[in-house]
This record gives C-alpha cells, structure tokens and sequence, in this order.
C-alpha cells in the first residue's frame, strides 16, 4: 500500500479546526452513543515478531470497565480493570511469580494503559475530546489520493506520542488515518491506515487498523473479527 500526500492549494477557507473533529464524531457515532456504550469485539492483531496475537476486549464506556484477553503463547492472559480495582489473571490464576508476571506482562499497573490504549483507537474519533490538549493546526491535503482535512494535535498525555496528526476526508467527515510523530524526530512515529467500517449499534468505526512506520515498513494490523 502506498500512501500519497500532497497539499491543495485552494483558495476557499478551511473549515475552523474544531468543527471538522465535531462532524467527524457526528459522522462515525451519529446517535451520540459511545460514552454509555457496551461491547466486546475479537481483534486478530497479527504484528512482525508475534504473527498470531489475538485479543478479547470487553468496554463499558458508562462504568469504566475494562477487560482484556489476550493469547500468551499457550496461554490467556486476562486484564481487568473497573473504577474500584484492577487485576490479572494468568490461566484463570492470579500469579505471584516475578519470573513469570514478567514474561507474560502480568504486572495490574498495566491494565490503565491497556484500557486507554483501546478505549482511544477503537472509539476514534469519538475518544479524542477528552485526550486533546489543544488542536494545533488544519490544513487540506490528500491522503491516499483522497482530498483529506489533515488535524495536527497535542494530547494532554502521550499514547507513543504526545504530537498526532488525524486525517479526515473532506467529503463526509470520515477518518482515514492517524500519525504519532515526534517532532524532534521525524523519523520516528507511527502511521495506522484505517480500511472497511464495524458497526456497534449506530456507531461505525474503521474495522481495519494497518500499523506502518514513518518510512512505510509494515509493522503489524488490528482486524475486528466480530
């Protein structure tokens, strides 16, 4: 896949910043129900060094639960995490062993980043008012030869980076792509390419994810499977 960008050098004004995140939300979630939603979806997350990762991952946007299955060589790891208590099981069983809390990414410290990490990408763009410091800038450009609003964006804390840029197509609002960059490094970052639509309830948000490096190396995809 190749992605191409390119400004467009109109002279019409672009559309003020925020009201471009606003119609992208009313486009994937136009019955407003991602903050009291409840789902579980199956994600194949195939990536270079682990080829058959797999997760369960159950939200409840209204309680703040969490939970997270995930494929851990022969076993299943789970992470669980709710507004009184997080928690990990290996096999069922809550392990004590360093050696192996450690291999199998037991420690419960992890389950806030695991819940964050998903809650943001499964609900963009719907995630993103309550992650975004400022919106720093709005350009058009093309994104795939798709004329595309491209949002630069400071988040309040970094999930990889701190520094996004979001594309949205200019023809309804849908969200195409993502970068995380490091703007003292621009060689550093990740680009997710969004592809097909999953629908939960009214909300439809990509059903692909294909993670690529800055420099387009393929590195991995998340694939909602049901």
């Amino acid at each position: 896949m190749v992605v191409v960008f390119g400004s467009c050098n109109k002279k019409e004004a672009i559309i003020n910043k925020e009201t471009i995140l606003k119609k992208s939300i009313q486009f994937h979630d136009p019955k407003n129900e991602w903050e009291t939603s409840h789902f579980k979806v199956h994600i194949q997350e195939p990536r270079i060094r682990n080829p058959y990762r797999y997760s369960i991952v159950e939200l409840n946007n209204a309680s703040d639960f969490f939970e997270l299955q995930r494929n851990r060589n022969k076993h299943v790891s789970i992470h669980r995490i709710n507004k009184k208590s997080s928690i990990t099981f290996l096999d069922g069983k809550i392990i004590t062993d360093s050696v192996l809390v450690k291999k199998y990414r037991l420690e419960p410290t992890r389950n806030k980043g695991y819940h964050r990490f998903y809650k943001t990408l499964l609900g963009l763009p719907m995630s993103l008012p309550s992650e975004i410091k400022q919106i720093d800038s709005v350009e058009e450009t093309l994104f795939n030869s798709t004329k595309s609003y491209k949002l630069s964006i400071e988040l309040h804390k970094e999930l990889f980076s701190k520094h996004w840029i979001l594309y949205v197509a200019k023809e309804n609002f849908k969200i195409l792509g993502l970068e995380m960059i490091f703007p003292n490094n621009p060689e550093k970052g990740e680009r997710l390419i969004f592809e097909g639509k999953y629908m939960i309830n009214s909300i439809n948000i990509p059903r692909i994810r294909h993670w690529r490096e800055l420099n387009s190396n393929y590195s991995g995809s998340d694939i909602l499977i049901k």
